[in-house]
């Protein structure tokens, strides 16, 4: 995993608040894959045993039968893995600064997107679906004037804490932002 004290392009005073994954639920599809990819050479066995029982005499062709479902099942576990991978490093990490999304594409490839809490113009969370409400996971929407338009939190948990927590933040940075750029053009201040 990522080290969180060592951010890309981290500012001294910057602080971590919240990371957020997609949720454990978002796994289950992935774990009945993983029991069906295993069930099937077994089944696949005791099918070609009840209606051919003499094929496993032949040992060519049961050295070929062994060394098709080992290619069968590595590709398999490859397949899975990835998949993993891929949910266990899409993390999205909220500072008291910014907004990092870090996504992976595949074992070899990976996106990161920065966003400034002062650019942030609107949050919105979205829970659809029973298993969704239920469980309450949903996605994020972050809307910015920039040139990427939105930046999606897919399938958190309690997606409607963190579009709060992202929002009174954004409101913190911005009030921040504008006293630094009264400061750095030495304009008055209106309280005086």
């Amino acid at each position: 995993m990522m080290n969180l004290k060592n951010l890309p392009g981290q500012a001294p005073d910057e602080n971590v608040v919240k990371v957020l994954r997609r949720h454990w639920l978002t796994l289950l599809p992935l774990g009945f894959s993983l029991l069906f990819i295993l069930l099937l050479p077994i089944a696949i066995a005791i099918v070609i045993e009840i209606i051919k029982p003499d094929l496993y005499s032949n040992q060519a062709l049961t050295t070929l039968l062994v060394l098709g479902g080992s290619i069968f099942l590595l590709f398999a576990w490859l397949f899975l893995y990835q998949n993993y991978i891929d949910y266990y490093l899409d993390i999205w990490i909220v500072t008291d600064r910014r907004i990092l999304n870090i996504e992976q594409h595949g074992l070899f490839g990976r996106t990161v997107s920065e966003l400034r809490l002062y650019r942030v113009q609107d949050v919105t969370s979205e829970v659809r679906g029973f298993w969704k409400t239920m469980f309450d996971y949903g996605e994020v929407y972050i809307q910015t004037a920039g040139e990427e338009q939105r930046f999606i939190f897919e399938d958190i948990p309690h997606p409607n804490d963190a579009a709060k927590l992202i929002l009174e933040m954004s409101e913190v940075q911005r009030k921040k932002h504008l006293e630094e750029a009264v400061e750095e053009f030495g304009m008055p201040d209106k309280k005086s």
